[in-house]
């Protein structure tokens, strides 16, 4: 709760008194008398020592542990989330799917789930980049300069999209 001190001796309004600061708009305050209950609008310069009221809560160590374990954060095992499959209402375009690597770990990843992703999915970084080359007629050097700054899976996710939007030229060139 705002308290403020209204200095105004205009009219019948009598001396300075505590008022609460119920709402300020621009130029206006809209103040409550506390011991009447009496609500009105006034100007903000007819107010003075502004102070917040709060009410204090006692700090234990209880408290303390509680408000940190509540703030923790918990990593979550990798098959736990979500268990690989994709929100429907998140991410309607997308599929998700599990490839087992080369050491035999799994990873789960999504993609569109078309026929240029389901291509790409087994190939590697450096594969999707000959691949991207020869569909789009950019060297592989120009395409690993452009994408350098990039995490792989980014590198991968803007090849594909260069390698769509070759396929679609190509079928519109045809037609």
């Amino acid at each position: 709760m705002k308290i403020a001190t209204r200095t105004t001796n205009k009219g019948w309004k009598m001396a300075p008194k505590q008022v609460e600061v119920v709402a300020i708009n621009g130029g206006w305050t809209t103040i409550r008398d506390l011991d009447t209950g009496f609500t009105e609008k006034v100007r903000n310069g007819e107010l003075e020592n502004h102070t917040e009221i709060t009410k204090a809560t006692p700090v234990t160590a209880e408290l303390v542990i509680e408000k940190a374990k509540a703030s923790a954060r918990v990593k979550m095992d990798i098959n736990e989330r979500k268990n690989g499959k994709v929100d429907p209402l998140y991410l309607p375009q997308y599929t998700a799917y599990t490839t087992e690597l080369a050491d035999g770990s799994k990873k789960r990843s999504i993609d569109k789930g078309d026929d240029v992703a389901l291509a790409l999915r087994k190939l590697t970084l450096d594969a999707v980049y000959s691949t991207a080359a020869s569909s789009t007629g950019i060297s592989q050097r120009g395409l690993r300069d452009r994408f350098a700054h990039l995490n792989p899976g980014m590198q991968r996710m803007n090849l594909g999209n260069m390698i769509r939007k070759a396929l679609k030229e190509a079928l519109n060139a045809g037609f």
